[in-house]
Formats: structure tokens, sequence, C-alpha cells
């Protein structure tokens, strides 16, 4: 599958609802715009690094709107950032997010979705996926961009292309082309959210090139008896990349030994299913893909995952094991993608009356490092919520998680939406 089959449906889908769009363009904004306006503060308890204040302040204005008339709708969503730390850049137009650092101002959604027959639908723009169906690590998803400027958000980042939806029968399919490579935005590589902290070592971004292709997937979805089963293909390139080290290039800073640090990427394909069924009050899901690459560093990998779910309640346990049967070439510290593995994850949540709370863990059980998360939620009214939690890393420094040890924090959020 070559990914310029995302340029192709990406123009198709605008010719065919360009007609109807501007037929129906004077009911198109009958329905409210929604969002949310939000200030977050956070208060780190670890060794700070000269550049790393105590707390921060991050504040995010979200504007949504949605609109058009049964056969086509589009949706468009802006939000805008004040960051009172290093993971924010200037004032930047970065429409695909390939840029090294978050811009203050950035398009989340801008799509549109048209009916072309009884089952057949086309989506053309930006937009979010997901296909993974196991909780905390998936398979399915590791070709997904995400944004780790704050490593203990998992943050899925939009892609630009298109996808065809539909249904023959009993099989449902996607097909989808990505039209470039939205890379993942990894965490400042210096200070508390340093991922490989070396003492009196200082990594310093270097040249990134994202590639300007993207890649092409194909999902088919059925039932085999009680189960919902599924099976995927994609390839192209990888979002997370491969770090250089130009060793060659260290210099002496007032801080330390300077490293300038590469980011290139490659290309990979990849093959998985999906399977999920009820087994009495639980829910069982298991995935498991198949990853190929020709380059010498990245190599291959045979992923697996499994999950449960279980209500409690009003609320809901999910707990998923996942793992690589192939070793890596280089320290999968390196593989963003699949640096934890093996690992498990756990996490709780339950709906009060005032609100909900969550408790949250992920272990990497190569090293024994690990995440503990906790939030609670306090919907004030229906238009204002506050919200406080904290996060603490733990475990060997020499681990992906027990790396970020140093960032142990708590917060407290106010949101006002509409």
């Amino acid at each position: 599958m070559s990914p310029r089959i995302g340029s192709v449906l990406l123009v198709i889908g605008f010719v065919c609802t360009a007609t109807a769009t501007a037929a129906a363009w004077p009911s198109l904004f009958p329905e409210p715009f929604s969002g949310y306006v939000e200030a977050k503060e956070f208060t780190y308890f670890g060794e700070a690094g000269p550049s790393d204040p105590p707390a921060t302040l991050w504040g995010t204005f979200f504007l949504k709107q949605e609109g058009g008339s049964r056969k086509t709708r589009f949706v468009v969503s802006l939000r805008a950032e004040a960051i009172g730390s290093r993971e924010r850049e200037e004032l930047a137009f970065d429409p695909a997010d390939r840029d090294l650092r978050r811009s203050p101002l950035s398009i989340r959604e801008v799509y549109v979705r048209t009916r072309l027959a009884d089952s057949l639908d086309l989506q053309a723009g930006r937009f979010e996926l997901g296909w993974g169906k196991t909780d905390g690590y998936s398979p399915a998803d590791t070709f997904l961009p995400r944004d780790l400027s704050d490593p203990f958000s998992d943050e899925k980042l939009p892609v630009w292309g298109a996808r065809l939806s539909g249904q023959t029968g009993a099989i449902r399919f996607e097909l989808l082309g990505t039209v470039t490579t939205t890379p993942w935005r990894l965490p400042v590589l210096e200070g508390r959210f340093a991922p490989l902290p070396v003492s009196g070592v200082i990594l310093e971004d270097g040249e990134s090139h994202a590639p300007k292709t993207g890649f092409a997937a194909v999902r088919l979805l059925g039932n085999w008896g009680e189960w919902d089963a599924g099976v995927w293909a994609r390839s192209g390139m990888r979002p997370a990349p491969l770090l250089v080290f130009r060793i060659d290039e260290v210099h002496p800073t007032p801080n330390g030994f300077a490293i300038p640090v590469d980011r290139r990427f490659v290309r990979e394909s990849a093959a998985g299913f999906e399977l999920s069924r009820v087994v009495g009050s639980w829910v069982v899901r298991t995935e498991a893909a198949a990853l190929s690459s020709p380059d010498p560093e990245l190599r291959s990998a045979l992923i697996g995952a499994i999950g449960v779910e279980h209500a409690m309640g009003d609320g809901t346990f999910v707990a998923t094991v996942a793992a690589n049967a192939r070793g890596t070439a280089i320290p999968a510290a390196l593989l963003f993608d699949r640096s934890i593995l093996p690992a498990f994850i756990a996490a709780w949540t339950q709906t009060e009356s005032w609100g909900s709370w969550k408790l949250a863990s992920t272990t990497a059980l190569r090293h024994g490092d690990g995440l503990l998360k906790a939030e609670i939620v306090d919907h004030v009214t229906d238009e204002w919520t506050v919200a406080t939690g904290g996060d603490l890393p733990y475990g060997p420094r020499s681990g992906p998680i027990g790396a970020l040890r140093e960032a142990r924090r708590i917060w407290i959020g106010v949101r006002r939406s509409w």
C-alpha cells in the first residue's frame, strides 16, 4: 500500500463534499460552539535542573464547531495554550505538529465526513484515530503519533489524511491513508523530563527532518462466534523517531558536557489481529502484531497484549499485560513506542454523585520502575469543574519511567466548559 493513497482519498473527499457543503451553507451553523478554558498548576518535588522551575502553570483554551447536513458533516477545533515551561515554542504555523515543541496555537481537527452510499462514508482532513482495544498499551496504535511534551499524559496527535469506512455483508472495513508524517513529539531532552538522564551530560535538540510521506493502513472487523474479531495491516513511515547522538560534536557548557541529538525516521510495516468477548461479568481483549523494518537498529518486533475490563458499581477496573517477544538491537529506552515493555497497566475509575476519581498504575517489568497516578474531579456545577491529582514515578533511573523520578508532582486545575 502506497502512502500516496492518502493524497488521493483526501482530494476525492473534498471534491465529493464541496458541492454538498456549498448547497447547505446557509444551514451549516445552527449548532453552538463547544469548548473549555482551563488553568492547571503543577508543583514538583524532585531535584530541579538549572532551567526547571519548581512550579509551572499551563493554560488552555479549546474551541470546537460542528455543523453540516444529514449527509455531510464538518468539524473544526482549535487550541490555544500558555505554558510556563520549555515545552512551548514561539508562535509558529505548524498545522501538522511537525515542530519539536508545541506551538501556542494549533489546529486539532478540521475535517469533513460525507455519506457516499448507504454503507460507505468518507472522512477527509485532520482527525484523530484509535484502533487499539487493550487499555494502556495497544500494538494496533503504535503507528499513531503522540505528544510527550508532558510524558505523564497520553496525548495522541491527529493526522492529516482520509479514511474510507463502510460495511459489506457482515464485514466492516476501514481504508486509511495519511498525506504526511506527524512525528512523535519528545520531551525536552535535558532537565526533569529528560528521557535519558546522565550525570554531567546534557542532551541538546539537533536536526529533525520528518519525512513528508505518511503511511497507509487497512482494517477489517467482524464476528467469529462469540468473539469480536479484527485484522489490520499498515505500511509507511514510523512516527516515533530514532535518536542519533553526535558524539564527535560534544562541547562543554556551564552545566556539563552537551551532546547534540538528531532525530531520524525510518519505514516500518506491520500486521496484527484483535479479539474480544464477554466472559461472565468480564470483557476479555487480546491483540498481537508483527512489525518489521529494514533499518538495522529498529529491525522487527512481535508485540502482544491481553486486557480485561470489569464493571465495579459505578466504576470500571481495567488491566493489561503487554510484551515484545523479540529483542532490540539498541536499548529499549530509545524505542519510545515500546520502551516500557514488558509492562503491566491497571486502572480503577469510579463515578460519584459529586464527580469522579481514578487510580492508575503502570509498571515496566524489565527494570521494576513505574508510575502511580491519582486524580479527583469535582463537578461543582454543570459548567465548572475542579480537579486535583498527582504523578509519582518510581524505580531505578535506568528504567524508562524511573528516569523521570525527579518529576514527581501534584497538580490542581480549574475548568469552565460550555
